[in-house]
């Protein structure tokens, strides 16, 4: 083992490094460039910061963290992303949304509605029976029938 003093300690070489310089998060090795990204509390090179999925380079994008993996927003939309259970289109990951269960909907009144008379229900209360949302007891009743 090689050690090193510095201010009046001793360090190992990995720990004298790790006081030098950061440490990659993808590869474990000390960064020597100027040029690096720090994302999720880690060091990383740039061609490390990459999404799980599709290797695409991450570094300077918009990326979602699923399963405590960094992903690329287009693989999000296609392998990760709820459904709304009213327009059956993805759910943006920086979109507002409404979840029930295992339904979702999109915040906008388009998609949050009654499923009776349309009523808007951001902000209102509801009832949900399946994927289908009421305003009242008399909604469902008269949909449901």
């Amino acid at each position: 083992m090689i050690y090193f003093w510095k201010k009046g300690k001793l360090y190992c070489g990995r720990h004298y490094g790790d006081s030098e310089k950061p440490r990659c998060g993808g590869c474990d090795e000390l960064i020597f460039s100027n040029e690096y990204t720090q994302a999720e509390g880690q060091n990383w090179h740039l061609k490390h910061f990459c999404c799980f999925d599709c290797d695409c380079i991450l570094a300077g994008e918009t990326y979602v963290m699923e399963n405590d993996k960094p992903v690329c927003k287009p693989c999000y939309m296609t392998n990760y992303a709820v459904k709304c259970s009213s327009c059956k289109n993805a759910v943006e990951p920086e979109a507002q949304r409404v979840s029930y269960g295992d339904h979702h909907w999109h915040a906008e009144p388009q998609c949050f509605k009654c499923s009776g008379c349309a009523k808007c229900l951001i902000g209102q209360r509801f009832m949900a029976v399946q994927s289908f949302l009421f305003c009242s007891a008399e909604c469902k009743k008269k949909t449901m029938a």
